[in-house]
């Protein structure tokens, strides 16, 4: 979703009219802001934020100047060095590490990133975006950063750090996939083991540089195990469930188990602690119930702030286990599955779908049936009276209607990426880009997964989506049964314009990247053969309360994510909201449906939002403090630059070391010798179409 801020008239459009300077912050000092509601407190907001970032462009170029400053006249070094970040500690207080970051920013606003700096300076893009604008493009060669800048400055503003930081790197890898394989690959050369103490008394555990398919894969293993407990009644917060999964099953504990038998010992030494301590079930530590952890917090894209659901990949922290179930729904591979199959909508006017077996909710029930050949894992821990049975989804796929999945990745890729045509980069939502040889590895994996057509026009805005009936045949692929461990609950989307679809030649696809020639031809024939929008709406949409199969991946795949401003939470983890209430007679129609994830959703019901859809797709969103936000549908396929190929393989960066007490004075050192090789730009600071300048020259 892309987000227009609804300004009214009178106070709020005199002081956004207004550039930061001298004569927005006298405006500010006039008002008092326990004066001011709605409409008018946003803007005195923005002002002060504004305000701020012209501030830190200020301190920035102080900074900068200072830290090569000499004492005699006004004389100033050519670059900072290593010993500039000392004549800034000394002024502020600060460690010489600190202000030897703030120093590196400083250099690069005023040299290598003039565009970033000048937006700083006028005030429509904070400190943090700019630092993760320089961080995220460090190791690049300087014309492609300044490329990278140019390609995603202008939509910063509007961005969750998170998902900057993910525009980014998806930018970065189209412009040359070559050096971004390298660069991943000699990373993957130094995967490394940490274990680090916390000042709290506990540790932290990260596995480091991993190849992203593994990484996701693990990631998969522990949601997928940490739901089969909870399914098992256990009511530990879910981040602490999936942190006791990993550890079990790295230990020795667990050695030798299967992951249902390892499910059942969780489950067990959960319930036998409770009848034990005889508070039936408390909800072990934090003992807030299901949810009381941090994994419901807003999904808001900071990667600093601590937020599991950020959709960071640097903070090592799965999104929620919660989600709601956004893949096949018992429909199977066909468009026509059974109707009902869609996801519960939680919220007041929905009932709960949390997944819980103990809130009363008929829906979240695991089903009849006990596993068969149940294993004895010793010790009477499994001789519990009231102990459920597990989950059908240990085995694969649950199939049925409205049952919460996790362990899900979706992948999203263009079909051209898939055929091997182009090299684009992918995206996984929830952890971020994924480049081409690492997406067509995970499409092999989640070859058993719901596969999504997703057809565009030219300009990448949504017409179609379809379910492939057919998969490709992989080259050398045994094609007896599929492993026991191959049963998954993966999205693909693979994403075309018709017009590129249609010019597909079968037959060209049958070895390249294995035989794709049924599946494009299943898609030409079906490329005709519908109607472009939205599913045709059912005779009994008025009064069924989940929608049909096709209806919910339909506003899936439209709304991308959560549709409240700056929230990133998936679509396939987040709730289907009625925009006006089922319980209001609201139809189960893409018209009124909405992604909104679980918190928001509680918001609208319990913090009094107003949420309407005055077209399918836009959003007008009134919090409870009286301001007014717009969202419109995104395109699809997200503009992405043409590779641009360089004279020779371009050099990987200075691959410094990991760790160690002197680690940090020996990466300065390299980033500096690095400046000083540098040559200079060749052009000054450009200005971003559409942004306001004013008389008073940027410092950078």
């Amino acid at each position: 979703m892309s987000i227009d801020q609804d300004v009214r008239s009178g106070l709020a459009a005199e002081l956004d009219a207004l550039p930061p300077g001298v004569e927005l912050v006298a405006a500010l000092e006039r008002l008092s802001p326990a004066a001011l509601t709605g409409e008018d407190l946003a803007a005195y907001l923005r002002g002060c934020a504004r305000a701020q970032s012209r501030g830190a462009a200020r301190a920035l170029d102080a900074m900068h100047h200072l830290g090569r400053a000499q004492a005699q006249g006004c004389e100033r070094l050519a670059a900072v060095d290593e010993f500039s970040g000392d004549e800034v500690a000394a002024v502020l207080g600060w460690s010489r590490t600190m202000s030897s970051r703030k120093l590196d920013l400083a250099e690069d606003l005023a040299d290598r990133l003039p565009a970033v700096g000048e937006a700083l300076w006028e005030g429509w893009l904070d400190e943090p975006k700019a630092t993760r604008f320089c961080e995220w493009t460090r190791d690049l060669a300087d014309d492609l950063a300044r490329h990278v800048c140019q390609v995603v400055l202008p939509e910063a503003p509007e961005l969750p750090v998170g998902e900057l930081i993910r525009r980014i790197e998806q930018t970065a890898a189209a412009l040359d996939p070559e050096w971004a394989a390298r660069r991943a690959r000699r990373a993957e050369k130094n995967a490394r083991v940490i274990l680090s103490p916390n000042p709290t008394g506990t540790a932290t555990f990260s596995v480091c540089d991993l190849a992203a398919p593994t990484g996701l894969a693990m990631r998969d293993r522990v949601d997928g195990l940490a739901a089969a407990v909870r399914g098992l009644g256990v009511l530990t917060p879910v981040g602490t469930l999936r942190a006791e999964v990993a550890a079990r099953l790295l230990d020795e504990s667990t050695a030798g188990l299967a992951d249902r038998d390892v499910a059942l010992l969780l489950a067990a030494e959960y319930h036998r602690q409770a009848t034990d301590l005889g508070d039936g079930g408390s909800g072990g530590p934090g003992d807030g119930g299901p949810d009381d952890g941090p994994d419901e917090g807003p999904s808001d894209g900071d990667p600093t702030d601590g937020n599991p659901t950020d959709g960071d990949p640097t903070d090592g922290n799965p999104t929620d286990g919660n989600p709601t179930d956004g893949g096949p729904d018992g429909s199977g591979p066909d468009d026509g599955g059974p109707d009902g199959s869609g996801p519960n909508d939680r919220g007041p006017d929905e009932g709960p779908s949390d997944g819980d077996p103990t809130d009363g909710n008929p829906d979240d029930s695991t089903g009849p049936g006990d596993p068969p050949d149940t294993p004895d894992l010793g010790q009477g821990l499994l001789d519990l009276p009231d102990l459920p049975d597990l989950p059908p989804m240990i085995e694969g796929p649950d199939p049925r209607s409205g049952r919460v999945r996790s362990g899900t990745t979706e992948l999203r890729l263009r079909l051209t990426t898939a055929l091997g045509l182009d090299e684009h980069p992918a995206a996984v939502p929830g952890y971020g880009t994924v480049l081409a040889p690492h997406a067509r590895t995970l499409l092999q994996r989640h070859h058993g997964g719901e596969w999504r057509i997703v057809l565009t026009d030219d300009d990448g805005r949504l017409q179609r989506v379809l379910l492939a009936r057919r998969r490709p045949r992989p080259p050398h692929r045994d094609t007896g049964p599929r492993p026991r461990g191959e049963s998954c609950t993966a999205i693909v989307e693979l994403q075309v314009p018709a017009t590129v679809l249609a010019a597909l030649t079968p037959d060209d696809h049958r070895t390249r990247t294995g035989d794709w020639a049924s599946l494009l031809t299943e898609l030409h024939q079906r490329l005709g053969a519908g109607r472009d929008g939205p599913p045709a709406p059912g005779p009994d949409d008025h009064i069924r309360r989940r929608p049909r199969a096709e209806t919910d991946r339909w506003v899936r795949v439209r709304d991308r994510h959560c549709i409240v401003p700056a929230c990133r939470r998936p679509a396939h983890r987040a709730d289907l909201d009625h925009t006006v209430d089922h319980a209001h007679g609201g139809p189960s129609v893409p018209g009124n449906l909405g992604v909104v994830d679980h918190h928001h959703h509680r918001a609208k019901h319990h913090a009094h939002w107003r949420i309407r859809q005055p077209t399918p797709g836009h959003f007008t969103i009134c919090t409870r403090a009286g301001v007014h936000h717009t969202t419109r549908p995104k395109r699809i396929l997200e503009p992405l630059p043409a590779p641009r190929p360089a004279a020779g393989p371009r050099p990987l960066p200075a691959d410094g070391p990991h760790a160690g007490p002197d680690a940090d004075d020996v990466i300065w050192r390299q980033t500096f010798l690095k400046r000083t090789a540098r040559p200079a730009p060749s052009a000054g600071p450009t200005t971003t179409p559409g942004r306001s300048t004013s008389d008073d020259p940027p410092p950078f």
